[in-house]
């Protein structure tokens, strides 16, 4: 229990950040799909969320839960 637990309280936390910025990108992803004239930009900024969230949430599956 030296430095597994901390580190893996900091991913959840971490991606509890995340989520909160990813839902929010997903419903600017949306708006702008609706638009008359949608970009790119808000689905290229969901798809960043969406890789961090990942790459986060394998770092935290990796880290012992004990």
């Amino acid at each position: 229990m030296s430095r597994r637990l901390p580190r893996r309280q900091r991913l959840e936390m971490l991606l509890g950040v995340i989520t909160v910025f990813a839902v929010m990108a997903v419903v600017g992803a949306v708006a702008e799909m609706l638009s008359p004239e949608p970009g790119i930009v808000p689905s290229l900024v969901l798809a960043g969320f969406v890789l961090a969230w990942w790459f986060t949430y394998r770092a935290w599956r990796r880290t012992d839960s004990s």
